[in-house]
C-alpha cells in the first residue's frame, strides 16, 4: 500500500496555477499562483481531486497558507498593458487638439493684401 503524502502546498495536478493544497485527503481549491494565494473558482473533476500528489511535486521553502482572496479567470477586463495603451492614444489625440487650435488661430505673422480699386470712387457734391 503506497504512503498518502501530508497536508501541504504541491504543485497543482490541473497546471492551471503553480500550487494547489492538499489537505492530506484530497486537492482544495486553495491555489498559490506566482506569489498569489487565492481560490480557484472552477471544481476540479473527481478523479483529479482523490489523486494523490506525484512524489517530489511539494513546494519548496516557505509554503503559503490558505487564504479567502479569490482569484478568478475571466475573459474580459483591463490589463496593465491595455490601461497604458488606452492612456497612450488619449493624450495623443489631446496634443493633436492642442497644435491644430495653436496653428489655426495664429494669424499674425499673415499678411493681407487689399486688391487696387478698379473704379474710381463716386463723387458727392454738396448742397
Amino acid at each position: 500500500m503506497s504512503q498518502i503524502p501530508p497536508d501541504g502546498w504541491y504543485r497543482d495536478p490541473t497546471n492551471t496555477y503553480t500550487y494547489r493544497y492538499w489537505d492530506g485527503a484530497g486537492w482544495t481549491n486553495q491555489i498559490s499562483d506566482r506569489g498569489t494565494s487565492g481560490t480557484d473558482p472552477n471544481p476540479l473533476a473527481a478523479s483529479v481531486a482523490a489523486t494523490p500528489p506525484a512524489p517530489g511535486t511539494a513546494a519548496e521553502g516557505s509554503t503559503p497558507t490558505p487564504t479567502t482572496v479569490e482569484v478568478t479567470q475571466s475573459g474580459g477586463g483591463f490589463s496593465f498593458g491595455t490601461f497604458v495603451a488606452v492612456l497612450l492614444v488619449i493624450v495623443a489625440v489631446i496634443v493633436l487638439v492642442v497644435v491644430l487650435f495653436a496653428a489655426g488661430g495664429d494669424d499674425s505673422t499673415s499678411t493681407t493684401v487689399v486688391p487696387a480699386p478698379t473704379e474710381a470712387p463716386a463723387t458727392t457734391t454738396g448742397s
